[in-house]
């Protein structure tokens, strides 16, 4: 199952994914908890901006919007492995 292990800003739109882990230089993982991103957290990408940075994620029932920098610290396996 680790190969379906991506980069949350590498998901198609649209379909659930689980966060798996988060790594982050500057901020930590506490940077992100407040916004509801840690690990086993549903997620979802809802749409992209039109200069596709930022991103709007659904996540516990909240749209949040991250820049791709940060997304590709975040890395996420489908809720359904059959993705």
């Amino acid at each position: 199952m680790d190969h379906q292990i991506k980069p949350l800003f590498q998901i198609p739109p649209g379909k659930d994914f689980i966060i798996d882990s988060i790594f982050s230089i500057k901020n930590g993982i506490t940077g992100m908890q407040g916004y509801g991103l840690i690990p086993g957290t549903k997620i979802k990408l809802l749409f992209t901006s039109p200069s596709k940075d930022p991103v709007a994620y659904e996540v516990m029932g909240t749209v949040i919007a991250l820049r791709n920098k940060d997304a590709e610290n975040i890395f996420v396996s489908p809720a359904d492995p059959a993705l």
